[in-house]
């Protein structure tokens, strides 16, 4: 008796299983409708919100790029175009970290996702992560090793950093992915100038305006390398091709203003460096220099203006003390000059310019002795 249950019971089991089988595939078919159904749903309206941010984030409204964003991932979390945009969006804002959190996530679904990994460096190198920039350089570069951008940018990091030979292979490694890439001409060109290769610069220099001939940093840049190699003449003419494609570039203008004094052409230069405080007001070694011109016209009231605007700017500028100092001597300042060359002295003591330190202390002591 106990044999012939068991016998029902496993049968009456295996009859409702393969009731269960008939009947199962109809009603799982029609749940299986119903959850695509539901879940297109869903992802229309997270389709929705991305493409409203989208259109907010062309506007550059980015603030309501992002809101948008978020509501396309609330209602789908593993959106990966709704992250990726988010992250651009609140890059576009400053917002910096919350474009890393997004990154992080979106790398964590697509762990090759090459644009996330270069835009994360980007933020990184921002907020000064220059080392994790570095790490997702590398790997951008790994994935897909043909990234140009990744090896300017990295060659970016590494100039700034001092590795200048480190820079010039990865600009040189840019150029020869995208030969016409004129930020990496000019780019290789300021390492080189930096490790005095000065004429290596000047090549660079050279292809970048061949590419674009309207390229103003490169005649700029150039126009600095030639004025070191003795072409004053190069130089002048390039200072003025980048002032007359750009005139709002103030470094140009400064340049020339420098160039200018050391060939004596001191009111010239003061015109320049006018120009350059219109356009930068608060630029310390316009005012400084400016104060040097002035002095070699011999207006001393005008440079000592100039020197106490770049101290009031810098309070740490030693040379400036120094310089007026000189001025206020001329005019018989006496005891403005001694205050200038002691203050002087200590501020080359501290920055550890000994001669300079001497050299100061020694006029503020001889001014000291006249009666």
């Amino acid at each position: 008796m106990k044999t012939s249950t068991i016998a029902k019971t496993t049968s009456s089991i295996l009859v409702i299983f393969t009731g269960a089988l008939l009947i199962c595939p109809q009603v799982m078919a029609a749940d299986l409708t119903q959850n695509n159904s539901i879940a297109q749903n869903y992802q229309n309206q997270a389709d929705s919100f991305l493409r409203s941010g989208n259109q907010k984030f062309e506007r550059k409204d980015y603030t309501g790029a992002i809101a948008d964003f978020s509501k396309s991932l609330q209602i789908s979390p593993k959106f990966e175009k709704a992250l990726y945009n988010r992250a651009v969006a609140y890059s576009s804002t400053g917002n910096q970290q919350g474009a890393i959190q997004d990154y992080d996530r979106l790398l964590e679904l697509k762990p090759n996702h090459t644009k996330a990994y270069f835009n994360r460096a980007i933020a990184r190198e921002k907020i000064g992560d220059k080392k994790g920039a570095v790490s997702d350089l590398d790997r951008t570069i790994q994935i897909d090793p043909k990234h140009a951008n990744a090896y300017l940018t990295r060659g970016n990091i590494r100039e700034d950093a001092g590795d200048f030979q480190g820079a010039i292979a990865d600009f040189s490694q840019a150029i020869s992915i995208r030969p016409n890439k004129v930020e990496a001409y000019l780019n290789r060109g300021l390492a080189k100038y930096k490790i005095a290769d000065r004429q290596g610069a000047v090549e660079d220099y050279n292809q970048a305006i061949k590419i674009d001939s309207s390229y103003y940093l490169a005649y700029n840049n150039r126009g600095w390398a030639r004025a070191e190699l003795g072409d004053s003449k190069g130089a002048m003419a390039d200072y003025d091709r980048a002032i007359q494609i750009e005139s709002s570039y103030f470094p140009s203008y400064y340049n020339r203003a420098n160039l200018r004094r050391k060939l004596s052409d001191y009111r010239g230069s003061i015109e320049d460096y006018n120009r350059t405080l219109k356009l930068q007001p608060n630029y310390v070694a316009a005012y400084h220099n400016r104060a040097i011109s002035k002095q070699e016209l011999k207006d001393f009231k005008g440079a000592i203006d100039d020197s106490s605007k770049a101290i009031s700017l810098n309070p740490d500028f030693a040379d400036a003390y120094y310089n007026r100092g000189i001025s206020r001597q001329t005019i018989n300042d006496r005891a403005g000059a001694i205050g200038d060359f002691q203050t002087a002295a200590k501020l080359y003591e501290k920055q550890g310019d000994k001669w300079n330190s001497s050299k100061a202390g020694n006029l503020a002591w001889q001014l000291q002795q006249k009666k």
